[in-house]
């Protein structure tokens, strides 16, 4: 479990949290509004999990499923 302003989120709460950084737009703090917790709770779920990654942008991010297979596989041109 992880634990946000004071209490911890159901792995049921993870699966979502990590659900909403996988398969949507949604910035951190838009899925941090949607489920109540801290900007800083998400991005720490977003660390543990590996789902995004940000390379030092903000607003912009890949996927580090996509981010692994790219390295495996680069395209040339």
């Amino acid at each position: 479990m992880i634990r946000s302003q004071g209490r911890y989120f159901t792995d049921k709460q993870i699966e979502r949290i990590v659900l909403l950084l996988r398969e949507t737009e949604m910035t951190l703090p838009e899925i941090a509004t949607r489920m109540n917790c801290s900007r800083s709770a998400i991005a720490a779920i977003n660390q543990k999990f590996q789902v995004r990654d940000y390379e030092g942008k903000r607003s912009q991010w890949t996927l580090w499923a996509n981010h692994l297979e790219n390295q495996r596989n680069p395209q040339t041109v």
